[in-house]
């Protein structure tokens, strides 16, 4: 069953040398949207995403507890985006337009132990 999904991310950067700054989203809205969460302790390596039919992003949390560094792709191949290093972790949002899988790459070994979660909207 679909439903409407609305995203809007709301928050702050502050002491960062340049005062507060506030972060304010347009919401990311979508009626054929289909809400999922997916929980991944990631191997090492190259580690496809597979993204459910209808969703139009995802909201990526990764563990700062993690001590491998990791790479977003599109596909196996690509250079990437480093997302993550060892001891940092970090939420973002990727708007997925026409997005089937992407890849994550851990590097040094798989995270044992640790959840990537993926809240796909």
């Amino acid at each position: 069953m679909s439903i409407t999904a609305s995203i809007k991310i709301k928050g702050y950067v502050q002491n960062a040398g340049y005062g507060r700054v506030e972060i304010d989203t347009l919401p990311l809205v979508s009626a054929v949207s289909v809400p999922s969460l997916l929980e991944v302790v990631l191997a090492s390596g190259n580690n496809t995403i597979n993204v459910p039919v209808g969703s139009i992003g995802v909201i990526i949390t990764l563990d700062p507890a993690s001590v491998r560094d990791k790479t977003l792709k599109g596909i196996v191949g690509d250079t990437g985006i480093p997302i993550s290093s060892t001891g940092v972790g970090g939420t973002f949002v990727l708007a997925l337009e026409s997005v089937t899988s992407f890849v994550i790459v851990s590097v040094g070994g798989p995270d044992t132990g640790i959840i990537t979660r993926f809240q796909f909207f």
